[in-house]
């Protein structure tokens, strides 16, 4: 029967449309969840044998870990282990791939923030614990903690940056500047006057990359200042 597939959805509409509304007053009332529900992903550290199976499985590269080898064995020790949260996509197959069942995911739901590096999670075991003795216990990095960690390993990455690009400018590589003037020449003209003043070369290596539409104004605002001294003395010459 044609549109007989239809009439079906309709008819589960009218059904469900004539129900009561249910409203929960979260978070007064919390929801209730399905047991195989999905909340917050959870590391217990005494069971981890250190094979790195969930993090070849994770797709989202959500997990890491560090490891160390035990003092007169061929067996290796844990020393942290990382849960990104903010990457996670809760597909549960680091789990299943996990042969001890060292990953497991709680109710826990409220994972919301103030800084977002907080929602990151290190568990570390307890200092000499062998690993999968049954007497580690799970560390968390407190929020505060973590969050002065990230400030640190951002402004590290950082400067690393500025150093690499202030090695460009002396080596000479005028095509880390050509976006940020209009021509090849301007870029040309902008290297020489990068290598010939430190301090200029400093402030322009870091706009590169904290302000990239600040850094193109000074670049511009230096190569016309320089084609302005150079016509005036030319001028003077004449």
């Amino acid at each position: 029967m044609i549109g007989k597939g239809l009439l079906k959805g309709l008819g589960i509409t009218f059904k469900h449309g004539k129900e009561k509304n249910i409203t929960v007053q979260y978070p007064e009332v919390m929801p209730y969840l399905q047991e195989r529900y999905r909340g917050c992903l959870e590391f217990d550290p005494k069971d981890c044998i250190v094979c790195g199976m969930c993090i070849k499985a994770c797709p989202n590269n959500v997990l890491s870990l560090e490891s160390a080898a035990m003092p007169g064995s061929k067996k290796k020790q844990l020393v942290s282990y990382t849960i990104d949260l903010q990457y996670c996509m809760f597909c549960n197959l680091c789990v299943e791939a996990c042969p001890t069942n060292t990953l497991y995911f709680t109710h826990h739901f409220e994972l919301s923030t103030a800084e977002r590096g907080a929602i990151k999670r290190i568990y570390t075991p307890a200092p000499g614990t062998p690993v999968a003795d049954g007497e580690s216990e799970a560390v968390i990095i407190p929020p505060e903690a973590l969050a002065d960690q990230v400030d640190t390993e951002a402004e590290a990455k950082r400067l690393k940056q500025v150093q690499a690009m202030k090695g460009a400018i002396s080596k000479g590589n005028s095509k880390v500047l050509a976006k940020f003037v209009d021509s090849e020449e301007d870029a040309s003209l902008l290297l020489i006057i990068l290598q010939g003043d430190e301090k200029k070369q400093d402030k322009m290596a870091a706009l590169m990359i904290d302000d990239k539409d600040k850094a193109r104004k000074v670049a511009t605002a230096f190569v016309a200042k320089e084609k302005r001294d150079k016509a005036k003395s030319e001028e003077g010459k004449q």
